[in-house]
């Protein structure tokens, strides 16, 4: 049967058994086909899974929740089910103590980008397992609040560089927010030993006007980093624009 041909409930049984064969892929599938086909009945059944005992049925409810309505187009914060999803998230975040569980909330907060779920993602902001932590970053990405800002300037120095990078990114590149301590920020990952963290770093500068991206991003162009976006270090130098003309091989700028 395809997955087109499913029910609500046949849907939600295929995820937890594509679940416990630790195929993903499917998993995600079989999640998003319940994004825009569920509705309501989704709903229902994600409530009664959002208190199941075992955590892989709590974390399926959470993904669901998370973009329940959300379509082509039709972003989950604009979605029918937005009040619905919000109120189970906000329910399971204050009990759960699974950190992969946790880690889809706080992702299911970032699409539905409600002001109502900062203090609860502030509250684990410090949570042991990066994988929440994570999940935090995501969720507070595009947010223009202060408490937003400031967590993420505090994981744009995790221990973990995934944690980092993510960080570094929502405040390079996820605002138009300019502040000292955000730039100090930025130019604190100038020396990070992660290639995309220091990318994020150096762009989110050159974006800025910094001067403290030149030296890093002339240094990454003669010696490529290997970042995962190469197009991150040219709108680099070209947002420094005159800044650099001065200082590099004009060359470079007719093969980028």
């Amino acid at each position: 049967m395809s997955t087109s041909e499913l029910t609500v409930a046949q849907a939600f049984d295929q995820a937890l058994l594509a679940a416990a064969d630790d195929d993903e892929d499917r998993r995600w599938e079989l999640v998003s086909w319940l994004h825009v086909n569920g509705g309501g009945q989704a709903l229902t059944v994600a409530s009664r899974l959002s208190e199941h005992p075992e955590p892989v049925y709590r974390a399926l409810a959470a993904d669901v929740l998370g973009q329940l309505g959300a379509g082509p187009g039709a972003p989950a914060i604009d979605g029918p089910f937005r009040e619905g999803a919000l109120e189970l998230l906000l329910a399971m975040a204050q009990r759960e103590h699974d950190s992969a569980v946790l880690n889809s909330i706080a992702v299911g907060f970032g699409h539905i980008g409600d002001e109502r779920c900062l203090e609860t993602l502030v509250q684990l902001h410090t949570h042991h397992d990066a994988k929440v932590r994570a999940g935090v970053v995501f969720g507070l990405l595009g947010r223009s609040q202060a408490v937003a800002l400031n967590v993420l300037i505090t994981l744009s120095s995790d221990d973990e560089p995934s944690v980092r990078d993510w960080a570094t990114f929502g405040l390079a590149r996820q605002t138009k927010q300019d502040f000292p301590r955000l730039r100090d920020a930025l130019a604190h990952r100038l020396t990070d030993d992660d290639p995309d963290t220091l990318a994020e770093a150096i762009h989110g500068l050159a974006l800025r006007g910094d001067e403290r991206a030149i030296q890093p991003l002339l240094d990454a162009l003669q010696s490529p980093l290997p970042v995962s976006d190469p197009n991150v270090l040219t709108e680099a130098l070209y947002a420094l624009g005159p800044l650099t003309r001065g200082r590099i091989d004009a060359t470079l700028y007719s093969s980028l």
